[in-house]
């Protein structure tokens, strides 16, 4: 550049003791040397990804890395002021003389420059500029101001895909709307401008609401109402955060404190939380006196961290949510696939992944998007977490996500949010816990139906028939035998729409039959069988396709022909457990299960690959979560005391 700034003379010796440019004291020496009826152009440039550098190559690999960028930054900037502002981050001034397109010009060299560093492809890919540049600002304005336009102007590169450069002119409108709306932030709060409202989070399967999910609002005058989205980043920008985050989580405290003795008492809510809360003391300290104060219970509200906070602060964050993990509260990972590292799901002892609403939209002439979706949501089934899709907008949209394997979901397509009062008069009919603690009950009286009457069975074949169960009030299924598929009950894949469950029945086999399945549920994925007789004994089996030679089986004694034996089988989806009980007692357990996705059909009698069952079967029950091993004893030891009991005493 033929005008050069440090022609004028600078003295300051603060320099930066690695890269041998000025540093932050420097430049403000330097800057008092400058005239006041000069003009200058700054430029703010932070090292995308720095961190990662030097994370996974050691402080030495990052070391080298900052002094290529001072050099790079000399050369293309020479004759101009170069500094270095601490950590990744540079700052150049140059002569107000020099014409805006020749610094425009300088910055895709630069991005062309720092990539092609002679460093190892790997760490040049994940490498590049995010710079914003303040031009032609006069010096008695003063240097705060213009270091505070050209750093506006590069977080806004920052936060929007990094890698490129935006001048402060481009960006001034948005900047002062941004400043008026930090500069209202508290007094907002205090005159009940901010809306705390509700929306349902909802279980895919059968629509019913699952939890609630905070959603924050702001009746700004003059501009309407503010979603979240608009606002919540720039509280983050200015620090407001922190005073938001208490204010909302003290808030949802006192309604679950007020919802106790109701059906909303034991309802889990998910409220945002940003990282820089987590990090302070003052944070903590808040939560555990909420705890405290409301008698709340930690599980029922989940923490939901953005992802981006997880790879800006993982090492600090990581010992936070320990000692919030260790007060009971569960954490999701919000907006995951947004800016997505497998280290997050490494590292974040998280359970609930709330996905991304941009990548959940299901685009059907976009074959590629439509697989990513897929695989992220079967890797988080795999690792056994809890999927919610985010911003559903209609019901192709939740059908898809429902079908992929996503547990739950949000959005607009399920309603608007609503104040607690509101919310709780909506949806006090429609939970699902209320709706799925009584088990899908069958008593077979001349009937496929369960006894609720929303589920009915349609036999397939001849010589079904009806007889007495283990007891005298009980009914049973007797069926005839046949081959394969044939002579089976079938009921629609939305009976077993759980991830985690338990299947209770008596079994009663004419014969042995090796391998014919009693209840057979056929998944996406895979299969789920209970077999009465095999080489080995009575077998819970479960089956991954995906994994070819790999059987999931425990095995027990014979169901002996001619008599009843209690069966319950149930698997935990939240730690992979599966187990089986046989006349009451626990026979056996399986770790690291997979969680099969989506129930296609449940058979009775009968499954895909051998010949029907032959014999009865009665007390048909599924429930839609784990029973304990205390609650299946005890349902066996009821069968034993009545007076008309036909079962076994109970023996392994």
């Amino acid at each position: 550049m033929d005008r050069k700034i440090n022609a004028i003379d600078i003295k300051s010796t603060d320099t930066d003791y690695l890269t041998g440019l000025l540093n932050r004291r420097g430049l403000d020496d330097t800057w008092d040397s400058l005239p006041d009826d000069m003009c200058v152009h700054g430029i703010y440039i932070d090292v995308d990804n720095f961190k990662l550098v030097n994370d996974i190559y050691g402080h030495a690999k990052g070391d080298e890395l900052l002094l290529y960028v001072a050099q790079i930054l000399k050369r293309t900037f020479e004759g101009q002021i170069v500094v270095r502002m601490g950590g990744d981050e540079f700052v150049v001034v140059c002569d107000g003389g020099i014409e805006k397109r020749e610094i425009a010009a300088c910055f895709p060299v630069l991005q062309t420059e720092l990539k092609n560093g002679g460093f190892d492809e790997t760490i040049g890919t994940m490498l590049s500029f995010s710079i914003g540049v303040s031009y032609s600002q006069p010096v008695k304005s003063g240097l705060a101001s213009l270091l505070q336009q050209c750093d506006e102007a590069m977080y806004h590169i920052k936060k929007n895909g990094k890698g490129s450069y935006i001048s402060y002119d481009r960006i001034r409108g948005m900047v002062e709307e941004n400043k008026a709306l930090k500069d209202r932030a508290l007094t907002a709060m205090e005159n009940g401008e901010i809306q705390i409202l509700l929306r349902p989070v909802i279980y895919l399967q059968t629509s019913e609401v699952y939890a609630a999910e905070v959603a924050l609002y702001w009746k700004f005058p003059e501009q309407g109402i503010l979603p979240e989205e608009k606002f919540m980043p720039i509280f983050e920008q200015y620090g407001v955060v922190m005073q938001t985050d208490a204010y909302v989580f003290e808030k949802v405290c006192a309604w679950k404190a007020g919802w106790r003795g109701t059906v909303f008492e034991h309802l889990d809510i998910y409220v945002r939380m940003s990282g820089l809360y987590l990090l302070k003391e003052e944070g903590l300290d808040h939560i555990r006196r909420c705890v405290e104060r409301y008698r709340i219970s930690p599980k029922e509200i989940k923490l939901c961290i953005e992802e981006k906070d997880f790879l800006e602060s993982r090492k600090q964050l990581k010992s936070m949510l320990r000692s919030v993990m260790d007060m009971g509260f569960e954490i999701a990972i919000n907006n995951f696939g947004s800016a997505s590292s497998f280290t997050v799901l490494q590292d974040v002892p998280s359970r609930i992944l709330k996905l991304d609403g941009k990548l959940c939209i299901v685009q059907t002439e976009n074959a590629l998007s439509t697989q990513i979706l897929k695989n992220i949501i079967s890797l988080g089934r795999d690792i056994r977490r809890s999927i919610v899709g985010q911003g559903i907008a209609d019901a192709k949209q939740a059908a898809a996500l429902a079908t992929y394997g996503a547990q739950l979901g949000t959005g607009s397509f399920y309603g608007e949010a609503l104040d607690e009062a509101g919310f709780c008069e909506a949806y006090k009919d429609r939970l699902y816990l209320i709706g799925n603690k009584a088990p899908v009950s069958f008593s077979f009286e001349q009937d496929l139906s369960d006894n609720r009457k929303k589920i009915k069975g349609e036999y397939i074949g001849d010589g079904l028939a009806y007889g007495f169960g283990v007891v005298a009030s009980q009914r049973s299924l007797i069926f005839p035998g046949g081959g394969v598929k044939k002579n089976t009950v079938e009921f629609p894949g939305h009976l077993m729409h759980s991830d985690s469950y338990s299947v209770c029945l008596w079994v009663n086999p004419d014969e042995e039959q090796p391998w014919s399945s009693v209840v057979y549920i056929m998944y996406q994925d895979g299969f789920m069988s209970l077999v009465p007789n095999t080489d080995l004994g009575f077998c819970f089996r479960i089956k991954d396709d995906r994994e070819p030679n790999v059987w999931y089986d425990i095995l027990c004694r014979q169901a002996v022909p001619g008599e009843w034996s209690y069966i319950c089988a149930t698997y935990d989806m939240i730690v992979g457990v599966s187990r089986l009980y046989f006349n009451g007692l626990l026979v056996g357990s399986r770790e690291d299960v997979p969680s099969l996705k989506v129930a296609q059909k449940v058979m009775l009698g009968g499954d895909e690959y051998q010949r029907s069952f032959r014999g009865k079967i009665a007390g048909l029950e599924f429930y839609h979560y784990v029973l304990s091993a205390e609650h299946i004893q005890q349902k066996f030891l009821e069968y034993q005391r009545d007076a008309t009991f036909q079962g076994t005493d109970g023996r392994k």
